[in-house]
């Protein structure tokens, strides 16, 4: 008798944490969301799918939604502040409700940044959210198609790919090509296209280097570097 009230002392006990917990999750799920997007106005390939991410200088915009009961909350009498790296941008002062903020990255940034956003007067308390913005330096890929990195001789085409240069659209870069350190051209097509003519004299394995630096005509410190390493067939 002893032992089935002690299992249903410890049935009981399950069920009551179990209840605890339940009501523990319904709380979180009852507490306001935030629900925030963020994007870069940095330049990526039109095919790109992935996140355009910002870099030094370069311009962000960061909106949210708050959701309660399931519902986006009408904040539009709100007083809603905005932070970057806990130096206060927007607030009040510049109307209520302020669920969009549009910034510039400092040129000198060196870390990630930090945005926050804060409903002050949300009921009878402050609610907010904090938002890890990546800062990264723009990148270069070169894309050269050729089978475990393989050159068969005859004309070969490369193409440069930059990502996150805080520009508009390719004619605010310049490419400068190198192949085995020397200088070469681009093709009468595009700057950011290399025509490399291999001569069928090209001893097998011989290594070939190409490098393209792209640069942003309106920036001189903005600037990144690609490099591809392959071997004549």
């Amino acid at each position: 008798m002893k032992k089935r009230m002690g299992q249903i002392g410890l049935i009981g006990l399950i069920s009551f944490m179990g209840l605890i917990g339940q009501i523990g999750n319904a709380q979180v799920v009852n507490q306001p969301q935030f629900l925030v997007t963020w994007r870069s106005h940095n330049y990526a390939p039109s095919w790109y799918a992935g996140k355009i991410l910002a870099t030094r200088g370069s311009w962000v915009d960061v909106s949210f939604d708050l959701i309660d009961g399931g519902k986006i909350v009408d904040l539009s009498k709100n007083k809603v502040r905005w932070y970057v790296n806990d130096d206060l941008r927007r607030n009040e002062d510049d109307g209520l409700g302020i669920k969009n903020f549009y910034f510039g990255v400092d040129d000198l940034a060196r870390e990630n940044i930090i945005v926050q956003v804060v409903i002050v007067d949300y009921g009878d308390q402050q609610i907010g959210k904090i938002i890890t913005i990546p800062l990264v330096s723009p990148e270069v890929v070169i894309d050269a198609p050729y089978s475990n990195g393989r050159l068969p001789s005859g004309i070969d085409m490369f193409k440069a790919y930059p990502y996150f240069f805080d520009i508009r659209d390719l004619s605010n870069l310049s490419f400068d090509w190198t192949v085995n350190g020397r200088p070469a051209e681009s093709s009468s097509i595009s700057a950011d296209i290399l025509r490399l003519n291999i001569d069928k004299l090209a001893p097998s394995e011989f290594g070939i280097n190409i490098q393209a630096v792209i640069k942003n005509l309106a920036d001189e410190f903005e600037f990144a570097s690609g490099n591809a390493k392959l071997e004549v067939r």
